[in-house]
């Protein structure tokens, strides 16, 4: 009797330990699961305010980003605006101007994503953009023309709000670009900073000078191959800078539509 007596208090010993794992493994369980929903809506509601790439990269992070964490990559940014938008602001109300200010950005939005483009900051009616930045692209330069031309085609057929065209200026520019948050413990941003980026803003300014709405560096040109119908601006300075550039525009045509080398587009 003793035997048998002992044998079920061990059974029972045993249940209630599996017992016990059981129920911590599910609790365990339980808040793994809440943890996964709650990272995997913060990513959701993150990418509502900057490229999903971005929000993936942040709350990804081995640990967590702290101002000045950055990284150098070679890279493609472009930078495009509005042509006139202060006076199109001054002719509609302000509701109309949202509305159509988001019609324009959900077109754009489309030609960049498809070319692999990541919008890294808005700036009021501009944007920079990126390739090869957080998502990897080696063609990065090209799909930056494409993007350019690709904004300019799409732009010739649509009417914003009640029948207002959009016209763009882009700079693209090619280089060495730092990657990384800027500002404080409290309030960062994550873009992209260096000299190169500086070179593409200016050159988008340039267009409204050289009568063009897409401007390029001699190195994107390159870096692009001779798929695209550029033609060489010439040496220009741009402001910030004491070295010239070598600028190029680029027709929204391809290149291979007219048979012509590389050589000949980029020395021309």
């Amino acid at each position: 009797n003793r035997i048998l007596v002992g044998a079920e208090i061990d059974k029972v010993i045993s249940i209630m330990l599996v017992s016990a794992v059981l129920a911590a493994a599910l609790v365990r369980a339980r808040r793994l699961l809440i943890q996964a929903v709650t990272d995997a809506t913060t990513v959701q509601d993150l990418s509502r305010f900057v490229a999903p790439e971005i929000a993936d990269h942040i709350t990804t992070a081995d640990s967590a980003i702290q101002p000045g964490d950055a990284q150098v990559t070679n890279a493609s940014v472009l930078f495009c605006d509005i042509e006139a938008f202060s006076s199109i602001a001054e002719r509609v109300s302000p509701g109309e101007l949202m509305r159509m200010l988001n019609e324009y950005l959900a077109v754009v939005s489309d030609v960049i994503d498809r070319h692999g483009g990541i919008i890294t900051q808005f700036q009021g009616d501009a944007m920079l953009i990126t390739f090869n930045t957080v998502k990897p692209d080696p063609s990065h330069a090209a799909s930056a023309l494409r993007t350019a031309i690709g904004i300019q085609r799409v732009l010739a057929s649509r009417r914003f709000g009640a029948g207002h065209t959009f016209r763009v200026r882009c700079g693209v520019n090619s280089g060495e670009l730092i990657l990384g948050a800027v500002g404080t413990h409290q309030r960062m941003l994550f873009t992209v900073h260096g000299d190169e980026v500086n070179i593409a803003a200016r050159l988008e300014q340039l267009n409204k000078t050289y009568g063009t709405y897409i401007l390029a560096t001699e190195r994107t040109v390159r870096a692009a191959g001779g798929e695209f119908r550029c033609r060489a601006i010439g040496s220009i300075f741009v402001r910030g800078r004491n070295e010239p550039v070598t600028a190029y525009t680029c027709d929204d045509e391809p290149l291979a539509a007219w048979q012509r080398p590389p050589e000949a587009t980029l020395n021309k």
